[in-house]
């Protein structure tokens, strides 16, 4: 396959940054013979600057259906296809444009493409959905049918997860610890997040510790307080002694006998018991914030004497805060094994969902990103269709691009991948191949669609190099 043909002009990649003096940054913006990552604050007038360069695309006689713009709004788009066409419409008036030429463009407006990237990603899976290995007839999913889709592939999994209860210690935890409505609540978000869920719970259950037991964790949870009480003055008998004449008291001594004083472990003690102990333990020192008390809650009349009041005290405030660090390590070690269970739930929470789409022939936006991905990332499998698809996409220009997420800079960087491989196809075009990204890292909207505002940076780096 053969490269574009070089470029007589000297032609650099961008990194500008612009503000309303910027005068020669704005010119080389708009010039499409540059490569540009643009980031520019609000008011600036970013969308003209892309405006502005796709008229000179048009204006150098680049096809229209050889410009690829993508923002990530049906209205955005709208817009700035409408500002392209009153801008072309006001320079056939005005004469900058011959009556030929203004013919020729407005024949040429249906092949202006500005759309999503939900739309782009629609586009090429209805284009190529054998190669992309979906049903050629699938239909979107709407917002009613979606969370019904959910629904139904979450009783499935459901019914599965709950087969494994008694037979595996980390599903039986998440059980455990949240009542259904919660595990299913939970498991629907990381469906609608599942492009960096699966990547997320993998790293968490990679960096826990991978064989730890509810057994070793209740174990470490009783060293631990052993621990702080043996460095006590007096230790837990003093501890014991000098408590307040209490119901509640009572039982927590109790426990505390029973599993800390008189047991150098804790090897076949029902977890149950654990977290009970914990929780009265809890409630002595902590508050109900979760910070060590200064005080006790207990009325000095509740004391044997004014004595056992003093010492008890100060039992619990100099002991509280290495009390709370007991109870989160131990806290932190029950979360590294329920990842583990919520890791398998997840995956056969999304191997039901995927088996559900597939059953209804029905994409979500999310597998519509996720297929186009995986489409032109195998597109050398098939020849005819990259021929197809190269010879179309010469020119790229994105907009808002702080609000882009990795997968979908993914999309973008594989369209034109072979640019800087110099395996791109001769063309007839008047310019080589050009991207253009704009946006803003102050305007990100956090987190909206997994967008990262750190792929600027990135992106930006990918330029610079994508022809040395």
């Amino acid at each position: 396959m053969s490269s574009f043909p070089p470029s007589s002009r000297k032609r650099d990649s961008l990194n500008v940054r612009i503000s309303e003096r910027d005068h020669d940054g704005r010119i080389r913006a708009v010039d499409p013979a540059y490569n540009v990552a643009l980031q520019a604050s609000a008011g600036t007038g970013k969308t003209h600057v892309l405006v502005e360069r796709y008229l000179n695309l048009l204006r150098a006689g680049v096809d229209p259906s050889n410009i690829l713009a993508i923002t990530f709004t049906r209205k955005a788009a709208a817009e700035i296809k409408e500002r392209i066409v009153s801008a072309l419409r006001e320079e056939a008036a005005s004469g900058k444009l011959s009556a030929e030429q203004w013919n020729e463009l407005r024949d040429r407006f249906g092949d202006i493409t500005i759309g999503t990237i939900d739309a782009f990603c629609l586009m090429l899976l209805r284009e190529f959905p054998l190669e992309a290995d979906v049903d050629p007839g699938f239909s979107m999913a709407n917002e009613s049918e979606g969370p019904r889709l959910v629904r139904e592939s979450l009783d499935r999994t459901i019914r599965i997860c709950r087969s494994f209860v008694g037979h595996d210690e980390d599903v039986d935890l998440v059980f455990s610890q949240l009542r259904e409505h919660q595990i299913r609540h939970g498991l629907a978000t990381l469906l609608n997040r599942r492009i960096i869920a699966r990547e997320v719970l993998n790293y968490v259950t990679t960096v826990g510790p991978q064989k730890l037991t509810i057994d070793e964790a209740c174990q470490r949870a009783g060293r631990g307080l052993r621990e702080v009480f043996n460095q006590a003055p007096g230790g837990l008998s003093v501890f014991l002694q000098t408590g307040p004449l209490d119901l509640k008291f009572d039982l927590l001594s109790s426990d505390l006998r029973a599993l800390v004083a008189e047991r150098d472990d804790s090897v076949g003690v029902e977890q149950g018991i654990w977290k009970r102990l914990l929780v009265r333990v809890e409630g002595h020192f902590l508050t109900q914030a979760g910070q060590p008390r200064k005080r006790l809650t207990y009325k000095k009349s509740q004391f044997s004497s004014d004595r056992d009041w003093d010492c008890h005290r100060k039992a619990v405030v100099e002991n509280a805060s290495a009390i709370k660090n007991v109870l989160l390590r131990y806290r932190r070690d029950l979360n590294a094994i329920m990842s583990r269970g919520v890791w398998r739930l997840y995956q056969v929470a999304e191997s039901e969902y995927r088996h559900t789409l597939e059953t209804n022939a029905v994409l979500d936006f999310t597998e519509v990103l996720l297929s186009a991905i995986k489409l032109l990332g195998q597109m050398d499998e098939f020849s005819q269709s990259r021929y197809r698809l190269e010879s179309r996409y010469h020119h790229i220009l994105v907009d808002e691009f702080q609000d882009t997420s990795r997968a979908q800079w993914k999309l973008i960087s594989l369209l034109v991948q072979s640019w800087g491989e110099g395996a791109g196809l001769a063309h007839s075009g008047p310019l080589e191949p050009s991207i253009f990204i704009v946006g803003d890292s102050k305007q990100s909207i956090y987190g909206f669609r997994d967008a990262d505002v750190l792929v600027f940076e990135e992106a930006s780096r990918f330029l610079k190099d994508l022809r040395p």
